[in-house]
């Protein structure tokens, strides 16, 4: 398989863990000493951090999230990509609102395949 498609996997591996609110799963597409960087709160650094992170978003019900990659590049053991993400969340007057953003990845591959280092989350302007 190639590099491209296992990033790929990986995102979709992700998505699936996100949408069954298993945040183990989604902790554990990322390094050991992966980083979430966002402007919704303080660097998350770590798989358990990670983990505990996705548990508490998780409660805030957002819901149909999506990532669209729209570009990805690998190089032996590390790669990047761009992807654009969206979700419903819940809105004012118990409304559904669409968040979307954009999201910088750094990957690095190692014995356990591809995994995700670094996020860098960045919201866009509606």
């Amino acid at each position: 398989m190639s590099n491209k498609l296992e990033v790929l996997q990986l995102i979709e591996t992700y998505l699936a863990n996100y949408q069954a609110e298993d945040a183990a799963g989604c902790a554990a597409c990322y390094t050991q000493d992966g980083q979430i960087l966002s402007p919704y709160g303080p660097p998350i650094i770590g798989r358990a951090a990670i983990a505990a992170a996705h548990g508490e978003w998780f409660l805030e019900n957002e819901e149909n999230k999506k990532m669209d990659v729209q570009f990805l590049r690998t190089e032996r053991s590390i790669g990047f990509c761009l992807a654009v993400y969206e979700a419903d969340v819940p809105g004012q007057d118990r409304g559904i609102e669409k968040q979307r953003g954009t999201s910088l990845i750094t990957l690095e591959r190692s014995n356990e395949g591809w995994k995700i280092w670094h996020t860098s989350l960045n919201p866009l302007e509606i």
